[in-house]
């Protein structure tokens, strides 16, 4: 029979993957692992490298795998390693480490092609891994890398023939295309539920810093080189000015003399009602990141308390539980207001300085006392020592001991925005004024590309609230009148003046703009991060903050007024059986139309031989017709010979991809004529 010698070449599988095939695998396993070695300890991840390197060598060197007694001592040590160093085997970090571990064990020993698909799912739980630590836009996109290259791999391990490997990215890019209408569905419709079900490990938040709850001299100033994002606001027209920018978090009215601290009772937040507005609410959005705190950033005092939160005691808004993940809330405040008079508790509480003051700062107060014992008077004294005496704003303090207020006022006499703001404080208190002091965010970043501020951990600052009559409460910055450019300017300025040798609090703010404006390169880069932020924040909007509240306003937009997790359960299975059954017929409708490329390449061979005078008859199959055209043509015996085979295996026998373009060469190459 014509063809039958062709036809054995089209053996069965081979159920061991090609040594391609394992190498694409160990490169899937390499990157998912990179994944987390920003992370993991330095000799964690160059254990695990060994381990791959390790099978390399087996793969294409012809190195033994190991043998049990090896691979099980290998096991011993990396529980004994993972335990030592974090000493635990549990949680998001020991249980990170100790998967990356095994997977590169598991890698060393694998011999069938079972051992191979279970790597591959191991390396998606690695890459599942990583979002516990971020779920920023850059490690989406790397994730989805490691996943597409992890699939190529599955793909090449379980074809029964070799493929190219243009063909098989081909194949895979369209899996991961086709996967996504679902993945979308899934997203928006699978019920959010906010509770145990979504939490995660107890240390997956250890590691983040931040604004605290005490605060002592030099304790804010750590944070002024930390450019983390601590949050995000957009406002509803134009923002305020950036004098009115102060964002709180904690209202402190306890102190030992050195450190501040939160009173525990519920003062003056319990009653926010008796607050009077002086102007209309300012409304904004907050974007904010993850603090594994309770604190939600506010401009003066909110006008309005969103779900799951709380006012606590200074006007201060909280949430009910830790901001654990990424939060969006809307909210409104008013600038300008005045609170109620303190009951006789509170008046004495904060007036309260709990050790004996100093010599030298009794004899400052006698003076101030002299000129004038009204609050406001006092105030503008203190504000006038700050300003004029020899005192300076610096960001690299000295470090204060014993006596922190005496050796301040008169010896160091150089602080950050703390130090100042204690110490008004103090010196409020010593002359009877009830003063607390307020830490929180000042100013931020403005964002043209996104309309919106980005506020950072650097933004951090204190400053100080006394309280006058009439009006209750009143904000002052201490700060302002030592360091202006630090209110103006914000943070980095300062940050940039404080690298030029620039004495801070000397310069106007016009100078002070002209001797940080940067040049077209710096500008250039500036405008490219907030551009790269912009398209961070819209990742945060409409993925990372995609809760409850968003999933509902989601289906009241289709048309479902008040759901509830039955309806979004069905409408979740009726949209995958919808995109299911569509994928199906347009799956059939394509196949139908599409002829088979081996059928389509026959044909073109068939018209070829036609033109020399040798048509096919309809009820001649191909093999007879390859026994006519080699009787009657000697000279295309062989060609038509291994054409036919190649197509009756192609199109009888099991699919071969690879064979296609072998018989699309063979017939283009073919000719009937002479």
């Amino acid at each position: 029979m014509i063809g039958l010698p062709e036809l054995r070449s089209f053996r069965p599988p081979d159920q061991q993957p090609n040594r391609l095939a394992c190498n694409g695998l160990l490169i899937s396993a390499a990157l998912a692992i990179g994944f987390h070695s920003s992370h993991l300890p330095l000799w964690l991840t160059a254990f695990a490298a060994c381990l791959l390197l390790w099978r390399f060598l087996i793969e294409n060197h012809a190195w033994r795998i190991p043998g049990r007694i090896i691979r099980w001592s290998l096991l011993l040590v990396t529980v004994v390693i993972v335990f030592r160093h974090y000493g635990t085997l549990f949680g998001r970090d020991a249980g990170v480490a100790y998967l990356t571990l095994l997977l590169a064990l598991k890698i060393l020993e694998i011999r069938s092609l079972r051992d191979y698909v279970l790597v591959v799912f191991l390396i998606f739980l690695i890459v599942l891994g990583a979002l516990l630590f971020s779920q920023s836009l850059p490690t989406a996109v790397y994730a989805m890398l490691v996943i597409v290259a992890t699939v190529h791999a599955l793909v090449r391990l379980n074809s029964p023939y070799p493929l190219g490997q243009g063909p098989t990215l081909v194949l895979v890019v369209t899996m991961v295309i086709q996967a996504l209408p679902l993945l979308l569905v899934l997203y928006l419709l699978f019920p959010r539920i906010q509770g145990s079900l979504w939490s995660l490990p107890i240390d997956a938040h250890s590691g983040r810093t931040g604004m605290s709850e005490r605060v002592s001299p030099g304790s804010i100033n750590q944070l002024y080189e930390d450019d983390t994002i601590a949050f995000r606001a957009e406002f509803d027209g134009q923002p305020p000015p950036a004098d009115s920018l102060y964002w709180r978090i904690f209202v402190l009215s306890d102190t030992d003399g050195r450190n501040w601290f939160r009173h525990p009772g519920p003062w003056d937040g319990a009653n926010i009602k008796d607050y009077q507005p002086v102007d209309d609410a300012t409304p904004y959005t907050v974007l904010l990141q993850p603090h594994d705190q309770r604190w939600i950033p506010t401009l003066e005092l909110a006008a309005s308390t969103p779900p799951s939160t709380h006012r606590a005691s200074g006007y201060v808004l909280e949430s009910n539980k830790p901001v654990k993940n990424l939060r969006r809330y809307d909210l409104s405040s008013h600038l300008s207001y005045s609170t109620p008079r303190l009951d006789n508790l509170q008046a004495r509480h904060n007036t309260l300085w709990p050790i004996e003051p100093s010599r030298r700062v009794q004899g400052l107060l006698r003076g101030w006392q002299e000129q004038g014992t009204k609050p406001r008077e006092i105030i503008l004294q203190v504000l006038k020592l700050f300003s004029q005496d020899p005192f300076r704003y610096t960001l690299s303090p000295p470090l204060l001991t014993g006596d922190t207020l005496d050796q301040f006022l008169f010896e160091t006499r150089a602080g950050y925005c703390e130090h100042y703001a204690s110490a008004f404080a103090a010196l409020m208190r010593l002359s009877g004024i009830p003063t607390r002091l307020v830490v929180g965010y000042q100013g931020g970043e403005w964002n043209d590309a996104g309309d919106y501020i980005i506020v950072r951990q650097s933004d951090a600052h204190a400053w100080t609230e006394v309280w006058l009559h009439p009006k209750g409460w009143v904000r002052v910055d201490p700060t302002a009148a030592i360091a202006p450019e630090r209110i103006e300017l914000g943070a980095d300025a300062l940050r940039r003046l404080d690298e030029q040798g620039a004495q801070i609090g000397l310069l106007s703010i016009n100078d002070a703009r002209r001797m940080i404006a940067p040049d077209f390169l710096q500008k250039f880069l500036s405008d490219l991060s907030l551009r790269w932020d912009n398209v961070n924040n819209s990742w945060n909007k409409w993925v990372m903050a995609y809760g409850p509240k968003a999933q509902l306003e989601l289906l009241k937009l289709i048309g479902i007024k008040t759901p509830d997790w039955v309806d979004i359960v069905a409408g979740m299975i009726l949209a995958v059986l919808f995109l299911l059954f569509a994928t199906a017929a347009i799956w059939m409708v394509r196949t139908r139309q599409r002829p088979d490329p081996a059928v389509k390449l026959y044909l073109l061979f068939c018209r070829k031989l036609k033109k020399a005078g040798l048509e096919r008859q309809p009820t001649e199959g191909p093999t007879d017709f390859a026994k006519r055209v080699a009787s009657a043509r000697a000279d295309l015996s062989v060609s038509v010979s291994r054409i036919t085979s190649i197509y009756v295996a192609l199109r009888y026998g099991r699919n071969n991809p690879s064979a296609i373009p072998i018989l699309r060469k063979l017939v283009h190459a073919f000719k009937a004529t002479g």
